[in-house]
Formats: C-alpha cells, structure tokens, sequence
C-alpha cells in the first residue's frame, strides 16, 4: 500500500498505518523519485487580472516507495493536490489570486519525497531524495483611475494617478500621452502625485515607466483635456413630463461630453447637452432616485435611488447593472454619494427621522457595497467631494438638534474614515469643496483648510455654493440679492468675512432649491431651481 500526503509534519496515527502496511524491504537502497520539472512559472497582466490556470507536472516515485509526501509553501501557490496511479504522481498547481498578492514578484516551493522500508520488518521508514519545484509568479503594476479626469486645454495642472504596484518597481517616468509629467511623486503603493503641461484637446492615456516590471504596466486611465467652454448667459426649461418640480436631488455637469445631468423629484434624469447651442433634454428615469454622480473615470453615471445603484450610460442614459443595497434596517435608506479617486462612492444612508445610520462604499468597477471598519454612523450624512477625489467631507445632523456633531471625512489615498474635529448641525446646502480640497466650505458658510481649521465666512444668505477649482474663489446664489456673488478666497477676511469682489443676476430666475456646479476652468456656473435652470458666466 502507498500513501500520499500534504502535510508538513506526519502525525503518529498516520505512521502507525504506514507501518502496518509495511511487509518488505530492508532499507539498503534510498527511494528514488524523478520530476518531469523543476521550475514553474506563473504571470498575471495586472493585479486586476483573472487567475492564471493551474499548471500539472507530474513525479515518477520508485516501486519500492510505500509513502509519497507533496509538500508547498510561499505565497505563489494557493493550492497543491495531486493523485497517484502506479508510479506516478500527477500534481496540479493552483497559483494565488492576483488580487490577493498585488503586483510584484512572489515565489513558493514544491518538495516531493518518496519513502521506503528501512529494515525488512519495515519498523522505520528512510526518505528517498527530495525533488524540488521553483515556483515564481510575476504581477506587473496597473494604473486604475486619474483624477480629476477631465482637464482644460492650454492649462497646466496636476493629477492624482491611482493604481497598484508603484513601489514594488521603481517608478522614472509619467506621461499623459507621448507628453511626460513636468514632475511626479510617487505617495504610496497605489498613488502617483504628477503635473503635466499645457496641452491640446485630446485623449491622453496616463501610463508609467517602470524598467525593472517583469511584464508591460496595464493602463486603464485617460487625461481628457476639454476646450474651456464658452457658454453665454441663458436658462434652460423642464419639459413637460417633469413639471412641475417641487425639487431637484442632483446637478452635475459632464465636462467630458459637454452636459448638464439633473436628478429631479419623481425619479428622473435630465441631460440636457451642448453641439453649438443647449438641445432639448434626454431624460430616464430611475423609482425613489436621490442622487446622481459620475464616476472617477466618468464611464458611468452612478445614479443612486434608495434601496439600489444603477450604473447608467452617461451619454445615452442606458441602465447598466443594478447593486441592490446591503441589507437595511426598517425606514432607512441609501441617501447620498460623493465619488472618490480610488474608484470608490462613499454612501450615506437616512432615516424617516433623527438617528445615525451606516456608511458605506461602494466599487464602481467592480459593483457591490462594502462596509470598511472605519466607516462610521452618521445622522442622514450628507458628503460632498473635492474634484481630484482625494477627500470628501460628511456633514451631519440636523438644525433642531441642541448640540452640533461631528463632520467626518474620508480620504482615499488611505481608504480610512476619520473625524475632523469640527462639529456643526447641517442644513440644507451640501458641503462644496476646490479641486485639492484646500478650501471646504460647510452650510454654505463656514470655510475651512485642508487641515479643517476655521478661515472665515460667507453670507449667512447663502442658498447655494461652489468654490472655484483653483481654490481662489467661493461663489454664491444669494437670497437676498438673488444674485451670484464672488468672494475672494485668497484674502484675510476682515472681521471674519471674506470680501465680496463680484456680483451678477442670473439669466433667469432659478426658484427655490438651488443646487449649483462649476466648470472645470471654474469658469461657468449652472444653477438649477425649481423654476428653470440658469447657465452663467461666473462672476469676477
């Protein structure tokens, strides 16, 4: 009889059987076993790519061999099993997930020892010669996501490129094309820090230079640098089968395609896009809808109702897939979302009343909610992002509430939730951030550094705000001079007040409810209402 076993060590009960069994031998020659190979190579494109197939091999064990052990180790192999017929031994080789590993170069061992008898009472056993297996498993780096994807054309700027692998192989080079990053650091594992020059409208494909990667670096990012717009003061009308709207859930605005995306009550998206001139809306619509975003790539229109996602063509308004929500306690549902630059939407979820409920995250390239340990409950949260998808910022609570609570953030580069030491009871006016998230702006009112230390106010009449990419401006719809107002960001406010330096009036009066947005240039704003939904000029 012949055993055969995995195990690093053979316990005493499996010896006692192989001894039972043993009736010859006497040891005089070691067993002999062969390997039809002794090196093993696996290799994934990118830690996102699926699991390579298992590979066989195959041992020829000496007749006079009672007892075969097959024995792995190292983070290459995720399993070993084999069978024996005969002589031979016919092992398989199952290699880790890419996912579980990452990028770089890992290594395990086979070893397969056949046993004989060492006396003819068989009362010990002598190990024949060992045959080793090298295994190596090669994972190049992958670049995920830039962020902000969208840049402006003639304008020099900085990128957050996210990805895997960027320290396991030494980084000397960026480029947005065939145009390399004035400078670039690389921050961590997974993010590069890059600026890159002027440039022309175009698509530009994010890559990295890593010489000593053992396979080509995988690239599933692109800078797209759009024309400044230079859209004239107008406003734009609900059709018909929307009005009337009693209120408006979301405004973004797709810079890449050049249009204005619009969630209003009733469940339905509005596109409204520009070729020369603003066309009639496109619309679809998605039951109990309460947010929209686009994702860090812009390929998805993330559109959020509130007990599912659903993943939408944000240039045709075509559903995709549909992540039903975690499981939810009763009268709570999923609120709002904020999209990071790791390719995560931080998700908040409500209550039919005041109580803190789950946070969570949800992968847009590979659909499905999670809950990190760090995520924290919050009372009907509302996030609001920076547009390099660094950080987003949670605010919390409600006005009636007797004492302020906490406002949270999350930052992406380390996927963590963590509170920032400044407490407040948000209104109705999301937070607004720059493009860095230098600059944050909570009620409408209060702005803050990136560190979260108080800096000044705006208007207490604010109804909507927006803060220019670079950070130098805050612009806001006033009630009182139901107009847009500019305020200097870069001054000292004097008696706490940062200094209004610009006003406008609308092109048309936006009601009540407003939500606004900026161009990437920071140049236009779009300010939607319940009446009508105004493209302006920004302001000085």
């Amino acid at each position: 009889m012949r055993f055969v076993t995995s195990a690093r060590r053979v316990s005493a009960l499996l010896f006692v059987a192989v001894l039972s069994a043993c009736g010859s031998g006497d040891g005089s020659q070691q067993s002999s076993t062969s390997i039809s190979t002794n090196d093993v190579s696996f290799s994934a494109a990118s830690p996102d790519a699926s699991t390579p197939p298992a590979q066989i091999l195959t041992a020829t064990i000496d007749p006079e061999a009672i007892y075969v052990a097959v024995l792995h180790n190292g983070a290459a192999i995720a399993s070993v099993t084999y069978s024996l017929s005969g002589d031979t031994a016919q092992i398989v080789v199952d290699p880790a997930s890419p996912g579980g590993l990452g990028a770089g170069v890992f290594t395990g061992t086979i070893t397969v020892v056949g046993y004989r008898c060492a006396d003819p009472a068989c009362s010990r056993l002598v190990s024949g010669n060992s045959q080793i297996v090298n295994v190596v498993y090669q994972i190049p780096p992958v670049v995920r996501f830039v962020a902000p994807y969208v840049g402006v054309a003639a304008t020099a700027d900085t990128a957050v490129i996210r990805g895997q692998g960027f320290q396991k192989f030494t980084v000397e080079g960026v480029t947005f094309g065939a145009t390399a990053a004035t400078t670039f650091t690389v921050v961590s594992d997974t993010e590069i820090r890059a600026s890159y020059p002027a440039l022309a409208v175009e698509t530009y494909p994010v890559r990295i230079q890593a010489p000593s990667s053992p396979g080509a670096i995988t690239s599933l990012a692109n800078l797209v640098i759009v024309a400044a717009p230079a859209y004239v003061a107008t406003t734009l009308v609900y059709p018909a089968a929307v009005s009337p709207v009693s209120q408006i859930q979301a405004l973004r605005y797709d810079a890449e395609r050049q249009a204005l995306l619009v969630a209003v009550n009733g469940g339905q998206i509005l596109r409204y896009a520009y070729a020369g001139a603003w066309g009639a809306p496109t619309t679809a619509a998605v039951g109990s809808l309460s947010d929209i975003a686009l994702s860090t790539d812009g390929q998805q229109l993330l559109a959020l109702a509130q007990t599912a996602l659903t993943q939408i063509d944000p240039a045709t308004l075509a559903a995709g897939t549909v992540t039903p929500a975690p499981a939810l306690a009763a009268d709570v549902f999923l609120k709002n979302l904020a999209v990071a630059n790791d390719g995560n939407a931080v998700v908040t979820t409500g209550y039919n009343g005041s109580s803190n409920t789950q946070t969570y995250l949800y992968a847009t390239r590979s659909p499905a909610f999670s809950q990190p340990a760090t995520a924290p409950s919050m009372d009907n949260s509302t996030p609001g992002g920076s547009a390099d998808g660094s950080s987003i910022v949670l605010a919390q609570g409600s006005p009636a509430l007797a004492s302020a609570t906490g406002v949270y953030r999350y930052l992406a580069a380390s996927q963590t939730f963590s509170v920032t030491g400044v407490s407040l009871n948000q209104n109705s006016i999301a937070p607004a951030l720059d493009r860095a998230a230098t600059r944050i702006v909570l009620n409408g009112t209060n702005v803050y550094d990136a560190g979260y230390n108080f800096l000044g106010t705006l208007p207490s009449t604010t109804l909507a705000v927006v803060v220019k990419p670079d950070a130098t401006r805050a612009y806001t719809f006033d009630s009182a001079a139901s107009q847009v107002l500019s305020f200097d960001l870069t001054a000292s406010p004097a008696g706490g007040a940062f200094p209004q330096v610009g006003a406008t009036a609308p092109a048309g009066d936006p009601g009540t409810g407003v939500r606004m947005a900026i161009s990437p240039d920071g140049g236009t704003l779009f300010l939607a209402g319940n009446n009508q939904i105004a493209v302006q000029p920004a302001p000085p």
